[in-house]
């Protein structure tokens, strides 16, 4: 995974506000580890309605898994409605064969208009929020896109 930290002092990009996204970050202590079954994911996806899940080797960030990941899998679409079958294929893989390890953090004193235009130009959906290396939680595209329109 690339190790990329954005934070304000590594990332400026001078726009119009310095909002930190501590504003709009979804705290969670939610993960999977790497050597977990894809099943494990999506239980958590599901029972806790989450898209994305941060994967953890211990207490390091190493990627993230979401729905999509999954569904790519094309399980979901071949067995709709039959979670018995799904869960089943779903446990022949580890999160790590599936996981995006392609991703940057985000440090949490990250100003919102810089995270907004990494997330765009990478097209990611969420990415992790660390402060000092420690997982806080994930950002969502779409949480800071309701969150500037609120703004202006």
């Amino acid at each position: 995974m690339e190790q990329i930290l954005y934070s304000k002092e590594h990332y400026s990009l001078g726009m119009r506000e310095n909002i930190p996204i501590t504003e709009i970050v979804r705290k969670s202590d939610i993960v999977v580890h790497a050597q977990d079954r894809i099943s494990v994911a999506y239980r958590l996806m599901k029972s806790n309605m989450l898209q994305h899940i941060p994967v953890m080797d211990q207490d390091r960030v190493i990627g993230i898994i979401g729905r999509k990941d999954m569904l790519r899998l094309g399980f979901g679409y071949t067995y709709e409605g039959r979670e018995d079958i799904e869960i089943g294929m779903l446990d022949m893989l580890q999160v790590d064969q599936v996981m995006d390890r392609d991703l940057p953090l985000v440090a949490l004193d990250a100003i919102v208009w810089e995270v907004a235009e990494l997330m765009a130009i990478r097209d990611f959906a969420a990415l992790p929020v660390v402060e000092e290396g420690k997982l806080v939680g994930l950002i969502y595209i779409n949480d800071i896109v309701l969150f500037l329109l609120k703004a202006h």
